[in-house]
């Protein structure tokens, strides 16, 4: 019977026996496997909250002075189902993150707004529209530097990067407006006017970019001129 079975699960006799032969060391293994779970758990959960094999490591060995690989450790808790929760990104280096992506843009103006020049120096600005006592839209507005006329305009009940673009694309649609051969965008330094997907925007639309540091931006609401 033995061969018969052995042959219908495709397994030698020799492997089956040496499994057999095995048993006593497989039963071994596993107690050293518990041992050691039980060991991991104390640094799981010391000082009550969760840790991962990194952690772990340096506290069985700082704390118990225990050597146990990290390998080792990652087996266990792998077989055990010992789950570490991801830590949550820290939002500030997210922000640094972007703010690398983002490319500094020189001052072109240094406040000189009034160069008499209609269609060169083209200011932009983000306004907040407040409306049924709760509810908020976002006007992005560009207007002419020199006559004061609000060149392009577009609102959205979401100030997303898009509140930007769209309102680049109705600037440059609007078959009204004479533009200089040397037109730029003025604006602050907020994280639309600096993205990369602006300001490749702007390239292709043949317009310069300047952005003002902090107190350097006129003041003027876009919302008052429409």
């Amino acid at each position: 019977m033995t061969k018969y079975f052995c042959k219908l699960l495709g397994v030698s006799r020799s492997g089956y026996y040496s499994y057999l032969k095995a048993a006593d060391s497989r039963l071994e293994r596993e107690q050293k496997d518990l041992d050691a779970k039980e060991i991991i758990m104390k640094a799981f959960n010391r000082r009550g909250y969760k840790k991962g094999s990194r952690s772990i490591k340096m506290i069985l060995n700082n704390e118990y002075a225990l050597e146990i690989s990290r390998k080792k450790i990652q087996r266990i808790m792998n077989k055990f189902e010992i789950i570490c929760p991801h830590r949550k990104a820290n939002p500030y280096k997210k922000i640094a993150k972007a703010t690398k992506e983002h490319q500094v843009v020189p001052n072109k103006l240094n406040r000189e707004f009034k160069q008499g020049i209609p269609g060169k120096v083209l200011l932009t600005d983000i306004t907040y529209l407040p409306y049924n006592g709760k509810d908020m839209a976002y006007l992005s507005a560009i207007k002419d530097a020199s006559t004061n006329e609000v060149l392009a305009y577009h609102v959205s009940d979401r100030i997303t990067l898009d509140i930007a673009t769209k309102t680049i694309d109705k600037l440059m649609k609007n078959k009204k407006t004479s533009l200089h051969s040397k037109a730029f965008i003025h604006s602050d330094q907020g994280s639309h006017y600096t993205s990369p997907r602006y300001q490749k925007l702007l390239k292709k639309s043949g317009l310069g970019q300047s952005k003002g540091t902090v107190g350097t931006m006129p003041r003027w609401s876009p919302f008052l001129d429409i």
